[in-house]
């Protein structure tokens, strides 16, 4: 796949930013170009692609992973512990499989094995207990030494 059919396809995506990005999420969006390119340099390596399975944590609104999918790796996986972000994730996914760029996962079709590209996106909720680093507070009477 060409670098500019990568991007095309990404751009179609309904969400590929937040709408309220949570900052303690670090939740920021990356360029179509910027992700396009990602992926094409995986491919190239032999790191993604037919043959390859993908994890994505923090998938976000999943556009990494599902550009994955969209390069014919067999199964991506998107990751997050942001319910919000993983319904912008699903919204994503169901375009691409209504546009039929990326199989249906238990579709039922015995023949899924024999199919090329990617089988399919599962979205996992991931249960992460975050504890931001505490700051030190500077004390009295100047800096370091």
């Amino acid at each position: 796949m060409k670098l500019k059919h990568l991007e095309s396809c990404l751009s179609s995506l309904p969400h590929r930013v937040f709408p309220n990005p949570k900052i303690e999420l670090e939740q920021y969006p990356t360029s179509v170009h910027l992700t396009a390119s990602i992926i094409l340099s995986a491919l190239a390596k032999d790191d993604a692609g037919p043959g390859r399975s993908i994890l994505d944590l923090g998938c976000g609104t999943g556009m990494l992973g599902l550009g994955f999918a969209l390069v014919q790796s067999d199964v991506v996986y998107l990751v997050d512990c942001d319910p919000e972000a993983l319904e912008l994730a699903r919204e994503n996914v169901d375009m691409l499989e209504e546009e039929e760029l990326i199989g249906r996962r238990g579709s039922g079709d015995e023949d899924d094995e024999d199919e090329e590209g990617c089988l399919g996106v599962e979205l996992l909720m991931a249960k992460v207990k975050y504890d931001p680093p505490k700051r030190e507070k500077q004390g009295k009477g100047g800096g370091g030494g």
